[in-house]
């Protein structure tokens, strides 16, 4: 098809989205409905976006192969909390295992922090007792006395 089609269609769906959002922004906050055409998974229904644009069955293919048209839905899709146009199923299954993953991965991060933590708590008491048996052998070394460490039984 000639280029000419996405101006056209450019030109019916950016008043048509401005009414959306004010209808969608006219509701109020708590319990607000999307106002554009949805699918019962939650994504964008381009076949009745087309049909409120009053665009031919054959134009539905531009509102998803061409960008700026797919942009211009997709922005006020994700404000209304819709899935954008072309979200696949897979794409949610590999979203939830990335989160999984990097679930497991801060949870690693967490342990290796607490680790970390008690190492460093461990060594701070080892350079105390250090510093203590330096003074303690400076003492036998200047005065050949013993300094008793343990209470008397």
């Amino acid at each position: 098809m000639s280029h000419s089609v996405v101006p056209e269609i450019l030109a019916k769906i950016e008043p048509w989205l401005a009414g959306c959002i004010e209808s969608w922004q006219a509701q109020p906050v708590e319990g607000r409905e999307p106002t554009l055409p949805a699918t019962r998974d939650g994504k964008v229904n381009v076949r009745g976006v087309a049909r409120a644009l009053g665009l031919k069955p054959s134009q539905e293919q531009h509102l998803f192969r061409h960008a700026e048209l797919r942009a211009a839905l997709d922005a006020v899709a994700i404000e209304q909390g819709i899935k954008p146009v072309g979200t696949r199923p897979e794409a949610d299954e590999m979203d939830k295992a990335v989160a999984g993953r990097l679930r497991q991965v801060q949870a690693r991060g967490n342990e290796l922090s607490k680790v970390v933590a008690e190492q460093a708590a461990t060594i701070e008491r080892q350079r105390r007792e250090i510093r203590g048996y330096r003074a303690q052998l400076g003492l036998l070394e200047a005065t050949g006395q013993l300094l008793r460490t343990e209470p008397l039984k």
